[in-house]
Parts: structure tokens; C-alpha cells; sequence
């Protein structure tokens, strides 16, 4: 079984009281669920990421956190950074048993590349070169859409008649249409829900990132924050 069917993906609305989640399972994937839960006061942040990623490291495709750890982060932060750990490591685990796919290791991430007997190049970290792009981190994924997916995806109906709002549903059947596995998609429809237009007019000629934190504490393995996600152009 792939990793695509190996996921299933429950997206949460999210305003300004509340927040966006997709969680993943060993099921197939399937359309967001909208549903509303209360935004938790303590989730990984851009500050902890960069606070506490000197300390975290990549051994045999698991995460580990140094002991140093404990002199620069606080008790919350701890409780924090070694959920997001457990969370990536099951993902790893999920991977690695994903026989459709081949998987390396960069310097702080585990790199997925779809298996093509044409070609034996292993490439690590995001290749912008590709139509789209994703890998693992220890606080969640890295997406990358390509100038051209982009492009193609805005040229297809994506709005809601008589509006200037996205229809998540026409966003959804233009990138699985385009290649995007479900799961992939649905990621980026939930972060669509609070983030608006911004994946689609952030490029800037070379594609779009999308980073996705893990929704800690309290929250099933997998599940993404989506109010936490950041979209910049790739470069």
C-alpha cells in the first residue's frame, strides 16, 4: 500500500478563536471533514522551531533530542518539542515501510522521492526542479508547489460563483487532478482555509513553500495546526 493510500486527512475550519488541524492515519484518503476545535495556548511556534532544532539531530531516520536541550528550553518547551518528535517519528515509521517511494536523509530531514525506474538520481532535500515536492522534519512537513503547478492550477475554475472565495472543493479536484496525492492536497486546501489566496500569489516566479507544524499538545499523531502554517515563495 502507498503512503497516499496509507493516509486519511481530517480538516479542521480555523478563524481567529479557532484552528485548523489535519491528522493522518493507515487509512485511505479521503475529502476534509470540517469541524472547529479550541485553539490550544501552547503549539510549536517559528521561534521554538528555531529555538530548538540546534538540539535536535537525525539518526536512522529518527529524530533525537540532545540532553544539552534541557539548559535552553523551559519545561513547557520540552513537553512541546518531544511531542513534535514522537509525532515525526511514527511518520517516519510510516514511510520507511511505504515500498513506493524512495527514502533518504539531508542534514535535518527525511527527503521522499517517488520511485522511477527511469532515473536512479537520489535527491536530497526539496527539489525545486520538481512539479511539486515535500519532505519531513521534526516539526512537521515541507511542501513545495512548483511556478508551473502553480500556474496550471489557477487556470482552472477555482472560485465560488458570484465570489471572490476559493472553492476548497475546486482547489482539492485541481491539484489531485494535477498529481498531488490526497493527503498532500488536503493539507494544502486546510491551510487555503485560514491562510486565503496567499499559496497561489505568493510565488514569485519559482514556486511556493508551505511549512505545516504538528498540533501539540493533546491531539491525535499526525494532526497539523493550519494557523501555524507559513507560505513564502521559493527562491
Amino acid at each position: 500500500m502507498s503512503l497516499q493510500n496509507e493516509k486519511v486527512i481530517s480538516a479542521t475550519l480555523a478563524s481567529i478563536m479557532f484552528m485548523g488541524s489535519v491528522a493522518t492515519s493507515a487509512l485511505a484518503a479521503t475529502p476534509p471533514e470540517v469541524s472547529a476545535t479550541a485553539n490550544s495556548i501552547s503549539e510549536i511556534s517559528t521561534e521554538l522551531k528555531q529555538k530548538a532544532s540546534p538540539y535536535i539531530t537525525l539518526e536512522g531516520f529518527h529524530f533525537k533530542l540532545a540532553s544539552e536541550a534541557t539548559k535552553e528550553l523551559n519545561a513547557d518547551e520540552l513537553t512541546l518539542v518531544k511531542g513534535a518528535l514522537k509525532t515525526a517519528n511514527q511518520q517516519a515509521r510510516t514511510i520507511l515501510n511505504d515500498s513506493h517511494v524512495r527514502v533518504t536523509i539531508d542534514t535535518n530531514s527525511i527527503k521522499v522521492t517517488p520511485v522511477q525506474s527511469s532515473s536512479e538520481i537520489t535527491i536530497n532535500s526539496i527539489n525545486t526542479s520538481s512539479y511539486w515536492d515535500y519532505e519531513l522534519l521534526w516539526w512537521g512537513y515541507r511542501i513545495f508547489l512548483s511556478h508551473n503547478l502553480i500556474e496550471d492550477v489557477k487556470s482552472r475554475p477555482l472560485y465560488i460563483a458570484g465570489s471572490a472565495a476559493i472553492s476548497t472543493g475546486l482547489l482539492n479536484a485541481s491539484l489531485t487532478y494535477f498529481g498531488l496525492p490526497g493527503w498532500i492536497a488536503n493539507i494544502i486546501v486546510g491551510v487555503t482555509l485560514v491562510k486565503g489566496g496567499t499559496i497561489l500569489y505568493a510565488d514569485a516566479g519559482k514556486g511556493v513553500y508551505i511549512d505545516t507544524f504538528w498540533s501539540l499538545p493533546g491531539s491525535p499523531s499526525g494532526v497539523i495546526n493550519f494557523a501555524l502554517s507559513e507560505v513564502y515563495a521559493a527562491w
